[in-house]
């Protein structure tokens, strides 16, 4: 007998279903920089378009976003107003109605060790609130959020016109208050799962002169969905390669355990595995896939263990993640003692373009 299981998401992420971390919101006053039932700033971003390219504060990221295996971008922001969607550069690393950009941590227990949340640039806080539940939408859903979306937020405004907004910030975290005077990179918040989200993450939208921006690009949204080609990016120095939209795919957790996963206990942490599990399973969960990529995965093991794997098709459409675990259970006695070995690869093109090789030792 043996598993072999591919679990996978789409780039609007809306399905995945994961134990919360508590099950009943709380209600704040929320301000109408935090409010909105139809995205995370549908009510802080009007719908008016400018024009052009925009010029003036130069933004830092939210997070420390510095290393691939730690934070990445997840969504792009969609720069075409109404249905269809478009990034940064032109592709689909976005969702429908996507309004800003979501920095991604690793998982559960890296939030809830406490992530810095940053001001972005200098200014004034416009509004804040505290108070809501991280997990409350996977618990229950928008019943549990209602127009909320955003979570636990802060508003900010800045030089140039410019107001940007976090959302989904941790539960209590929130160490300013409406009239604060903040500088660029001041600690104040933590990133969390507040209000509609999936996994633990923040969420940065930009609007300046009441249009709706694109850090990355400068560009507002608008139905000509104006991606790729020269842009003004308003973030301070250069680009990290991994936040572009064109960037990945990216091992984002990887590891062994005893029992078959969901990319819901691969957010939490599974348990290693021991000599007398029931089962021995390796996993890989793996961020910004394209149409097109194969995947591969392996395990191996010392004698006694038969090696497993799998080759996938190749994916019908761009994958925001997905997840992919093989093993076997263990048959008449312990799992025979030694060294083992998964092995995950992605292909595109023919050519293996992500490849990571794990180990773990059973005495």
């Amino acid at each position: 007998m043996l598993w072999i299981v591919i679990f996978e998401k789409g780039s609007a992420m809306k399905k995945l279903v994961m134990p919360a971390l508590v099950v009943v919101p709380l209600a704040v006053g929320a301000m109408w920089v935090l409010t909105g039932g139809k995205s995370e700033t549908a009510a802080a971003l009007p719908d008016t378009v400018a024009e052009g390219i925009v010029e003036g504060v130069r933004f830092v990221a939210p997070v420390d976003c510095t290393d691939p295996r730690a934070c990445v971008v997840q969504n792009h922001v969609d720069l075409k107003a109404g249905p269809g969607i478009s990034d940064p550069a032109c592709g689909g690393r976005t969702y429908d109605e996507h309004q800003g950009v979501d920095f991604r941590i690793l998982d559960l227990p890296t939030m809830l060790k406490g992530v810095p949340v940053v001001a972005v640039a200098d200014g004034e806080v416009m509004g804040v609130r505290d108070g809501e539940y991280d997990g409350a939408w996977l618990a229950r859903g928008r019943e549990a959020v209602g127009d909320r979306d955003c979570g636990n937020g802060i508003a900010l405004k800045h030089d140039d016109g410019f107001v940007t907004q976090l959302c989904h910030l941790r539960r209590g975290s929130v160490l300013v208050k409406e009239g604060d005077t903040v500088t660029q990179g001041q600690h104040i918040a933590s990133v969390g799962m507040s209000g509609r989200a999936e996994f633990p993450h923040v969420h940065l939208s930009v609007r300046k002169d009441e249009a709706r921006i694109d850090p990355f690009t400068g560009r507002s949204i608008s139905d000509e969905a104006t991606c790729g080609g020269s842009a003004d990016s308003l973030w301070a120095g250069a680009i990290p390669d991994h936040w572009q939209p064109s960037a990945g795919p990216f091992i984002f957790k990887s590891g062994f355990t005893s029992a078959p996963v969901t990319l819901a206990t691969i957010e939490r942490a599974p348990a290693d595995p021991v000599k007398d599990a029931p089962a021995l399973v390796f996993y890989a969960r793996a961020v910004a896939l394209q149409k097109g990529d194969i995947e591969k995965i392996e395990l191996s093991g010392p004698e006694g263990f038969e090696p497993v794997g799998s080759v996938g098709q190749p994916l019908e459409h761009d994958k925001a993640q997905i997840m992919r675990f093989v093993g076997r259970p263990t048959k008449d006695g312990p799992l025979p003692a030694g060294e083992y070995h998964g092995r995950y690869q992605i292909e595109r093109n023919g050519e293996p373009i992500l490849d990571i090789s794990r180990r773990y030792v059973i005495e």
